[in-house]
């Protein structure tokens, strides 16, 4: 039986169990002496639902499609990839709810690694995500809304400066929304998710009106373009990637294999999200229950939504243009309608990303808060509520209504600036998508040594086996290949983890 690494220790096996860890062993914990569980539990299925289907539902779909579309031959790939992308994903957010459920901490993969593999492994999940990923992430979301305004704003493109200027004051707007209360984040989740979910059904309703126009007269101006019933979907043609232009019948198998896992990448980007129920996972009612509940609910109407977004993007747009096209939604609905529509999406757009920064703001806020916790952050970043209110309080009942973690969301609120101050899309892009990839797949591996190690821990959902064992392998293919197709990212990743693993190790000691 094997328990939490305790401080300190720099044994490589695991520990004997601690008492903080015992009340995990063989059923669920209502809280640890680390992980300050929160005293009521306020989330719900529809909260966790809210959440996932925030998140997910946001920048990604409206910019990636042309990162994925992009690195594949046709349509029609592309098309599977994203199927591909939403089955992955699945697997992942079912193999999440397990250990969510199981083991209902705050702090989700930190505390799952930690448990499984030691404080070392989990303070270098910690850091890379506190300092690279969720950050970056928020950036990308930020420079969508940017890119999105701008496109319609000018006939000309805006300059550089001015759209990272946009996406600063978009970001520090969210930001500020969410540092107030968890009950007003919440309902502010709430609230993004009809524009989310209005946003993509307004995308497949033009892509809709589009098919029944052409049906009707095929020379109507409503029809989108001549390219979804003229040509072959699952025809090759070239494509252009980072300004260069992909023949695809003169490449390698080798190459193209590159290419595939750049395209997975982006889908699976727009996909993310799945596993930020489980940040709070001790903050669901009966999680057991619920969190499987809310995740199956989530991937049905994401990965359906994703796959008829696509299609409407392909029936609207022109395909030899669509590659290029980071701002792929107001493009579609300014084709199909004018003008007067693009302006009318991108402020949906806008929302709907501003609704995935929220959550971000959310789960990141959450998980630094366990992290310094658990000592890897200084100890004010898991101070609760406005400083002013803490110190003169008299009573819980004015501090819980300022409950937001002000002090991490100023820390996410720094690092995500720099961020949006020095990088570009697809650069973060790629960099986040093998930086989340290599944790997801530990922390599955992680649920996988859990079973056998621990059978009688008590598990109230429990997928098939197969669902775990099929995410490890791919990902893990994609992640190697990903890794030599973009070295620069790979660097930059591998040298963060190497740093993460030395303060880690010189933390134990």
């Amino acid at each position: 039986m094997s328990a939490i690494r305790p401080e300190g220790s720099n044994e490589d096996h695991a520990p004997k169990p601690t008492a903080e860890a015992e009340p995990l062993l063989g059923r669920r914990s209502s809280a640890t002496s680390h992980s300050a569980q929160p005293s009521t539990k306020q989330l719900t299925t529809r909260h966790a639902f809210a959440i996932l289907v925030t998140l997910q539902i946001g920048s990604g779909i409206f910019a990636s499609p042309a990162q994925v579309d992009s690195n594949v031959p046709s349509p029609g790939a592309a098309l599977l990839v994203w199927i591909l992308g939403g089955l992955l994903s699945w697997a992942g957010a079912a193999s999440f709810a397990e250990l969510g459920a199981a083991l209902p901490l705050n702090g989700g993969m930190q505390e799952y690694l930690r448990y499984v593999f030691g404080d070392t492994f989990a303070f270098l999940m910690a850091w890379v995500y506190i300092m690279a990923v969720k950050p970056s992430s928020m950036a990308i979301q930020s420079i969508v809304i940017a890119e999105s305004i701008g496109s319609v704003s000018s006939s000309e493109p805006l300059p550089g400066w001015l759209l990272k200027l946009i996406a600063a004051i978009a970001f520090v707007s969210m930001v500020l929304l969410n540092s107030f209360n968890t009950k007003f984040t919440l309902r502010l989740s709430e609230s993004f998710t009809v524009f989310k979910i209005s946003t993509v059904g307004l995308i497949v309703l033009g892509g809709f009106i589009a098919v029944v126009a052409h049906l009707v007269n095929p020379h109507s101006s409503l029809s989108g373009t001549s390219d979804w019933y003229s040509k072959n979907w699952f025809a090759t043609r070239p494509t252009i990637s980072e300004g260069q232009i992909i023949d695809w019948n003169a490449i390698s198998t080798w190459e193209r294999y590159g290419h595939y896992c750049a395209a997975i990448y982006g889908g699976l980007w727009a996909y993310d999200g799945w596993d930020n129920a489980n940040v709070v996972a001790s903050e669901i009612r009966d999680p057991g229950r619920s969190l499987p509940k809310a995740i199956k609910a989530a991937m049905v109407v994401v990965l359906s939504s994703f796959e008829f977004v696509n299609i409407a993007y392909y029936i609207l747009l022109s395909w030899d243009k669509l590659s290029s096209n980071n701002a792929v939604a107001v493009s579609a609905a300014t084709s199909l309608l004018g003008r007067p529509a693009g302006m009318l999406v991108t402020i949906l757009v806008a929302v709907s990303c501003a609704g995935s920064v929220t959550s971000n703001v959310f789960s990141v806020g959450r998980l630094t808060v366990a992290a310094s916790q658990r000592h890897y952050l200084p100890a004010f970043f898991s101070k609760r509520g406005l400083p002013m209110l803490n110190d003169s309080a008299d009573d819980d009942s004015t501090v819980s209504s300022f409950d937001a973690p002000i002090y991490a969301n100023i820390l996410a609120l720094v690092i995500t600036l720099i961020y949006i101050l020095t990088g570009s899309f697809r650069a973060l892009l790629t960099f986040v998508g093998m930086a989340e990839w290599v944790f997801y797949v530990s922390t599955v591996i992680g649920l996988l040594i859990l079973r056998r190690r621990e059978p009688q821990l008590e598990r109230p959902y429990q997928p098939t086996v197969i669902l775990p064992v099929v995410f490890v392998i791919v990902g893990t293919l994609v992640i190697l290949r990903s890794a030599m197709f973009a070295p620069v990212q790979s660097g930059v990743l591998a040298g963060l983890l190497v740093m993460g693993a030395a303060i880690g190790m010189l933390r134990s000691r």
